[in-house]
Parts: C-alpha cells; sequence; structure tokens
C-alpha cells in the first residue's frame, strides 16, 4: 500500500485547517537509499544490486536515514472517506464545521 495522508478538512471559526493520519509502508534499500513502494520492487533492486555489485562492498550508505533524525518521504495526499461520506453526523467542537465540499 503506498503511504498516504489520509485528511479530514474542517474550519475553525472561519480559518480552514485539516486533520491528517498517515497510513501505508514502504521500503529502503539502505545500501543506495533508494525508496520502493512495494517488497516486490524491492526485491528486484536487491537482486540487480548482488548480480552487478562486488559483494565485499555492500555498506550502509551513508545519506540513509539515521534513527532519530527527520526524513522526507513521498505520500498520497487523499480524503478520509468515511469522514466525507458521515459529514452530516460529525460531533464537531464549537466554533468547528466540515470544510470538505
Amino acid at each position: 500500500m503506498i503511504p498516504r495522508i489520509h485528511a479530514k478538512f474542517r474550519k475553525r471559526y472561519g480559518i480552514p485547517f485539516a486533520i491528517e493520519q498517515l497510513s501505508g509502508r514502504q521500503f529502503r534499500c539502505r545500501h543506495c537509499n533508494e525508496v520502493f513502494f512495494t517488497e516486490k520492487e524491492m526485491d528486484r533492486h536487491i537482486k540487480s544490486v548482488v548480480r552487478f555489485d562486488d559483494k565485499n562492498k555492500f555498506r550502509v550508505n551513508l545519506s540513509s536515514p539515521k534513527l532519530s533524525s527527520n526524513i522526507f518521504v513521498k505520500v498520497f495526499y487523499a480524503y478520509d472517506l468515511t469522514d466525507k461520506i458521515k459529514r452530516q453526523w460529525l460531533k464537531l467542537k464549537k466554533g468547528d464545521e466540515y470544510d470538505g465540499h
């Protein structure tokens, strides 16, 4: 599943904002720091690296993410469909209104 952000659109006192939730998975080859959306794509990539690269040189790429650091990811930005379908039954805070058109 491609990583995606499900967004719920609201207005608070007339100011638009979004409630966002990230879901999905991605796979990263730490040898070359490439990102893949499916495990099958990553497996194909790893097989090609093993075939064409010297096995003694397999190291973690210096530009690959370190733990406890910020990274940039590609995600698909989409409506939270359940929010859009159930918009007439939403329990909103005082001053909030649905803004999903």
